[in-house]
């Protein structure tokens, strides 16, 4: 009989669930497992006023922790590490999961950074292309929070987010690895696309993406410290004059600067007159950290 059929069956033959153990494999009567056998909502209780948190796939592992009430049932998701509660016609009995499951996805590096979505970035609760693991999508230079990156067992590499959600890696743009000095620091990545990374004591504190100088109005390379600052004035230059251009910190003579850019929306791309343009909220959490003689050192 298949595993499905099994589960169904079991469903069936009256549910022992969270009354008595479930078979061979149970590691004791606490450790009590239900496999989902088809798309299964998760909800926030057991009453008529539960949200819902979505749905998992079929053949999901979950935990009991609880009796049958109101035709639903307590479990664990050992894949996202949280409880909900589950309809009891969705799940049959199971043997426990293997080691391999409840590990998860390889860990190949613990990051803890802040990050931004490159593109459109779609986050699942687990790493895999599966629309019922799908939670929704982040729009481009949105702020991303980068627990660890991860191998899913098909070979893709992921970004497990400070949630425990997942993104796709090639859809999140985090910080070079670097090893910046005490006190604030600046790092900027030009290429690909453009990230300004906020240092203080060696941790990352913040990351935005910015517009970047373009052919002819290339934002200098190297080591600078900013100079002056500026919190509303007025871009005057051979073929542009914008006024109210807020939180402008100077880093070189020739008009280098980082500041608000209210004009263009190309963030982490080429479009400015060597400047790093920056949307509103970026810009001012910029403003608000750094001071005169705050370092930042640009790269490509």
């Amino acid at each position: 009989m298949r595993r499905r059929e099994l589960l169904k069956r079991g469903i069936g033959l009256g549910l022992g669930l969270a009354l008595a153990p479930l078979g061979a494999g149970v590691a004791s009567a606490q450790e009590r497992w239900v496999q989902t056998w088809q798309p299964t909502e998760l909800w926030s209780n057991p009453g008529p006023t539960a949200v819902s948190f979505g749905s998992v796939r079929p053949f999901t592992y979950l935990r009991l922790h609880g009796e049958v009430e109101g035709g639903r049932i307590y479990v664990y998701n050992p894949k996202t590490q949280n409880f909900a509660y589950v309809n009891a016609g969705s799940v049959g009995p199971s043997t426990p999961p293997s080691e391999a499951y409840l590990r998860g996805p390889a860990v190949k590096a613990t990051l803890n950074l802040p990050a931004r979505a490159s593109g459109t970035a779609s986050i699942y609760r687990e790493p895999v292309l599966d629309d019922l693991a799908w939670t929704h999508d982040l729009q481009h230079n949105d702020i991303i929070l980068v627990k660890d990156l991860v191998e899913a067992d098909d070979g893709t590499r992921w970004y497990r987010l400070q949630d425990g959600t997942f993104a796709l890696a090639e859809q999140v743009r985090t910080p070079g690895p670097i090893k910046p000095p005490a006190g604030k620091w600046i790092d900027v990545i030009l290429t690909g696309p453009t990230l300004v990374t906020a240092y203080e004591d060696g941790k990352a504190l913040y990351s935005a993406m910015a517009i970047r100088g373009i052919g002819g109005w290339e934002t200098p390379l190297g080591t600078f410290r900013m100079i002056s600052r500026v919190a509303n004035e007025r871009m005057r230059g051979p073929g542009w004059d914008v006024s109210n251009v807020l939180f402008t910190q100077y880093f070189t003579g020739s008009g280098h600067s980082i500041h608000y850019n209210y004009w263009s929306s190309s963030w982490g791309y080429a479009g400015s007159h060597g400047c790093l343009g920056m949307n509103y909220a970026d810009s001012l959490w910029f403003w608000e950290w750094a001071t005169l003689g705050t370092p930042i050192d640009i790269h490509a």
